[in-house]
């Protein structure tokens, strides 16, 4: 007669067969879930194929750091004297050079300009993107460098962003007074919300359990500044201020959180859209239409 075995004898052997599998499965959904989270991160190295001497532009090379991110360049770019200065923020995956034709416009308003290199961006980055989380200091410190140059009016100043450099530019300019007028093109009220969108359009993947787990990996990446990650967007310390809201039809998932910013705020707010909003190496008229829209929105409330 076959001698049956005692029960705790099955269930040990069940679970010493399912527990490696289950931690094998489950290390291979983490390992997904850190791969998506660090490409999104770390997008491909961007050159600058032009600066600004190709726009006849006087310019400067210069540095700046902020808290985690020391010898940031930029482009300082002066105009009248005692005017107001404008800081342009790239988006992601966007070099200095792709801000070059915008500034050219607003130099010929007299605006003296900063323009920035961006986390995760350059020929050779030394920081990945955050996806607007530690981007805000960086704009805090590129304000600071405007506000010290003595060309440039302390008492008014406007800010342009795109996508994590529209973010920062909201983020910022809630604790900047004289930060008046903003522009941001595809703007959104969170990293996890950008997050959710590049894993959507880069890899295809709309998955809520994937997004989930991304979000997480994310935050645990950056649980030293959780509270900031977690802070909606000061929009209340926003109602005084002049913004343009700017969607694209190329960047649908961006507009639409765009224009769910914008019903949310209420300062004295314009939205407009365009075929095309900021992307790296945008040319033809709708160029020249984005450039000048932008423009003549800084021309009518920053120089008052």
């Amino acid at each position: 007669m076959k001698r049956r075995l005692p029960a705790w004898i099955g269930v040990d052997r069940f679970f010493r067969t399912l527990l490696p599998a289950a931690a094998i499965l489950l290390a291979g959904i983490l390992a997904l879930f850190g791969f998506l989270v660090y490409t999104v991160a770390h997008p491909a190295a961007i050159p600058e194929p032009v600066n600004p001497s190709y726009y006849l532009l006087p310019s400067l090379e210069i540095v700046f750091s902020s808290s985690d991110r020391p010898n940031i360049p930029g482009w300082w770019i002066p105009g009248l004297r005692g005017a107001p200065g404008i800081v342009l923020s790239p988006g992601y995956g966007m070099s200095r050079s792709d801000t070059l034709s915008l500034a050219a416009v607003l130099h010929g308003s007299g605006f003296n300009l900063l323009i920035y290199e961006q986390r995760g961006v350059g020929t050779s980055p030394r920081k990945p993107s955050t996806l607007g989380l530690y981007e805000t200091d960086d704009l805090l410190q590129a304000i600071q460098f405007l506000k010290s140059r003595p060309e440039s009016n302390r008492a008014r100043l406007g800010i342009w962003g795109v996508d994590v450099g529209a973010f920062a530019a909201l983020r910022a300019s809630a604790s900047v007074p004289e930060a008046q007028v903003i522009a941001v093109d595809g703007a959104f009220e969170s990293p996890y919300d950008f997050l959710d969108l590049r894993i959507s359009e880069d890899f295809g993947l709309n998955y809520p359990i994937l997004k989930f787990g991304c979000r997480q990996v994310f935050g645990l990446l950056h649980l030293g500044a959780a509270s900031a990650l977690n802070a909606q967007l000061p929009l209340q310390a926003l109602s005084n201020r002049v913004i343009l809201f700017i969607e694209g039809e190329n960047r649908r998932g961006l507009g639409l959180l765009t224009s769910a910013l914008y019903k949310k705020i209420q300062p004295q707010k314009e939205l407009i859209s365009f075929k095309t909003s900021r992307i790296h190496m945008m040319s033809g008229e709708d160029l020249k239409s984005y450039d000048r829209q932008v423009a003549n929105f800084f021309s009518v409330y920053l120089q008052q």
